[in-house]
């Protein structure tokens, strides 16, 4: 292994994802899986996924030192990032997502890297910041991302998923999604992706980044009304769609502004992937009646 690639958000949904496609995929890179505590359960568990993966314990609030520790982990050179950031609260530092976004570009420019993978949002449109704050906050990374790196020999990828198919979750947050989507997004469509084809083109660029720098790539496999959403779901558990009562995401609304911007967002204008245009890249991109029988545990 020459290279080693760098991936935050490991024991996360779309790091966690690029990991296990590198896996599948018996990639030739060293796996640098970035954990704020490398002795807990899900840390622990990453390393028996492949001898090729490294635990890295750090925080993205101080990246420099994050690449500090990883240097001292790695035994091949840091080629590659994969940049996932958390959105809204999680007691971050370093500036929230916006400044650890920033500052983990300034820190890969100046470790050396080459290949910068960057997980974004779908904003209908690459040049479209919204008025979402957290949206408005990955435009700004990309923008910082493409400025930092113009004369510079690290090549960058950016990924634009659209809502996960994983917020429809059995629990009080899926509730939520799902009454929150009947009550802003009413009839119109909302389009979907499954975070495991997020780690596929992750991953994938990574293996080819000579066929994917330069891209910035939209993501989405479905797009469905509520009604065809809970149609689909009733189809395929032999249940009625998880829901809430409809004071709970009014508060939830009005207390988190992020989250109503973007429920609002979802109505006033809404994600605009070409996902049959996507699916002839990737043909097994799933559709939320696939992922609700191969991957979630809705459907067990």
């Amino acid at each position: 292994m020459s290279r080693a690639i760098l991936v935050c958000g490991s024991t996360g949904k779309q790091g966690g994802a690029v990991i296990n496609h590198l896996v599948e995929q018996n990639a030739d890179l060293e796996i640098l899986a970035v954990t704020r505590d490398a002795n807990s359960a899900s840390a622990q568990r990453l390393l028996k996924k492949s001898p090729k993966i490294r635990l890295v314990q750090g925080n993205l609030a101080d990246p420099t030192a994050l690449f500090k520790t990883a240097k001292t982990v790695a035994a091949s050179p840091i080629w590659g990032v994969f940049s996932v950031q958390v959105p809204m609260g999680f007691g971050q530092g370093g500036g929230g997502e916006l400044g650890q976004g920033k500052a983990l570009v300034d820190a890969s420019l100046k470790a050396g890297v080459k290949f910068f993978v960057y997980t974004s949002v779908e904003r209908h449109g690459a040049d479209n910041p919204t008025n979402v704050p957290h949206f408005i906050h990955k435009h700004e990374i990309e923008r910082h991302l493409f400025n930092k790196t113009k004369g510079t020999d690290m090549e960058w990828v950016v990924l634009r998923p659209v809502a996960f198919m994983e917020n429809l979750m059995d629990n009080f947050l899926g509730r939520v999604f799902a009454t929150s989507w009947k009550m802003a997004i009413k009839e119109k469509p909302l389009q979907l992706i499954a975070v495991s084809d997020i780690g596929y083109f992750g991953a994938e660029a990574f293996l080819h980044p000579e066929q994917y720098k330069g891209r910035g790539i939209p993501l989405a496999g479905d797009e469905l009304t509520l009604d065809q959403f809970a149609a689909v779901f009733r189809k395929t558990t032999g249940r009625e769609l998880p829901g809430t009562y409809r004071i709970f995401c009014w508060l939830i609304m009005s207390m988190v502004k992020d989250f109503g911007w973007m429920f609002k967002w979802f109505y006033d204008v809404g994600y605009n992937v070409d996902i049959q245009e996507l699916r002839k890249e990737y043909p097994a991109l799933k559709d939320f009646e696939t992922w609700l029988r191969t991957e979630s545990e809705l459907a067990k």
